[in-house]
């Protein structure tokens, strides 16, 4: 039997793209905690700058979803550098 397709809810799908993030990043041997992912803008930070050192391009999708919750956790940050001086 065939479940109903359900929309997916904008917070239900930024999280699952973080634990793609994280399990990415864990092939490369990055453990990334996904509670200070979601708090922390200067780990997110930190997080793109490993992420973008690697060759992953599947990695590298992650990229604008992490700027845009950088930017969603510290306004100040400019959404568009991977390494932003914020404020």
């Amino acid at each position: 039997m065939n479940a109903p397709h359900s929309p997916r809810h904008e917070g239900h799908e930024t999280f699952l793209d973080l634990v793609d993030f994280k399990w990415l990043m864990a092939g490369l041997g990055w453990w990334v905690d996904l509670t200070r992912l979601q708090r922390d803008s200067a780990y997110v930070s930190e997080c793109l700058q490993r992420a973008l050192s690697s060759d992953s391009e599947l990695i590298h999708g992650h990229r604008g979803r992490l700027l845009v919750l950088r930017h969603r956790l510290d306004p100040h940050c400019n959404p568009h550098e991977a390494a932003p001086k914020c404020h």
